[in-house]
């Protein structure tokens, strides 16, 4: 007996008149969702994400500093030098680079050294990292670095510091009056923290930044208040807040500033002050004075080196150098 297949109908539903949809397309992502996505993080073309807090970089270091798992600690292991260090990402203008001391210990001479750099840690080698910040990095161009003075190296203070669109450095301490520190940096391309954990600085950690206000960076007494500050403002700025004990600028500011009123020669400080201390190395004794504006601040061999420097200004007045006059106390 053989047996019938059974016989199936097919309908075909009619195909509307129109553009027609593929079910494809309409399960497939949005577009946006199908951008290559990078694995290892910013490539060096890439700009750093906004908001992403900076950390110390972690092969751009000094041979004596140990970094935590994180890189926002900082130790130095060994003796009161060879503790420079930078931030992995650049700092951008008006954003407060915030540093804590963790730990201080006394018998050491100096404190932290901070500041900028326009070169890239990511390109260094070990032989560009020398032993100290001031005078070895800041003789260099493109590096602007200074001391905090050793009053305010405390235990658990917070330091905080930034650049604004004029090329000037100010600083506060424990969320105080901003300072100004230093002027001249080169605003013109990516800035880098530089940080030295120097002498009785022996651990820092850095904190989440802050973005500062145009508004507020002018320290008190200034008569500059907005983003359209005069050069006129910036010089009454530094002539309040400048001082031979805490200036170590090395290289010509990028704005004129007024000359001293008069360029007479300072007299010797006394043996044992404060101000006998060279103000770019803060080690030597200073017994050279700058020709020609007279401002006597430096030790000799800071002298010498500040003096083969293009564009070398004093660090008080910021009057060019034509020469360093050795002298000889009795």
């Amino acid at each position: 007996m053989r047996l019938k297949s059974p016989t199936f109908h097919l309908r075909c539903r009619p195909v509307p008149s129109g553009p027609v949809k593929s079910a494809l397309a309409d399960s497939s992502p949005p577009a946006r969702l199908l951008a290559t996505r990078p694995c290892c993080g910013p490539g060096p073309d890439r700009r750093p994400v906004l908001g992403e807090a900076p950390r110390f970089h972690a092969q751009a270091k000094g041979k004596n500093v140990r970094l935590d798992g994180h890189s926002r600690r900082a130790t130095r292991r060994n003796s009161f030098c060879n503790g420079v260090t930078f931030t992995q990402r650049p700092i951008r203008l008006y954003e407060q680079v915030r540093l804590r001391l963790v730990a201080v210990r006394p018998g050491w001479s100096g404190a932290l050294r901070f500041g900028f750099t326009v070169h890239d840690p990511s390109l260094m080698s070990a032989h560009d990292i020398p032993r100290y910040a001031c005078p070895d990095l800041v003789t260099r161009p493109g590096y602007w670095a200074k001391a905090l003075p050793e009053s305010l190296a405390l235990r658990d203070t917070v330091l905080a510091y930034w650049a604004d669109r004029h090329g000037r450095v100010f600083y506060s301490v424990n969320d105080g009056e901003p300072v100004l520190f230093h002027c001249g940096v080169a605003v013109g391309g990516p800035l880098w923290a530089l940080i030295d954990v120097y002498g009785i600085t022996d651990e820092v950690q850095l904190l989440g930044t802050l973005q500062s206000s145009p508004a507020t960076t002018s320290p008190s007494g200034s008569l500059s208040g907005s983003q359209e500050d005069s050069d006129s403002d910036m010089a009454f700025s530094v002539n309040q807040s400048s001082s031979a004990s805490e200036s170590s600028l090395v290289t010509a500011p990028s704005s004129p500033l007024s000359p001293p009123v008069s360029p007479a020669f300072s007299p010797p400080e006394p043996a044992g002050s404060k101000n006998s201390e060279c103000t770019v190395c803060f080690d030597g004794d200073v017994d050279t004075v700058i020709y020609t504006c007279g401002h006597m601040c430096l030790c000799h061999t800071c002298g010498l080196r500040l003096k083969r420097q293009a564009r070398a200004c004093c660090p008080i007045c910021r009057r060019p150098i034509k020469d360093v006059i050795k002298i000889y106390r009795p």
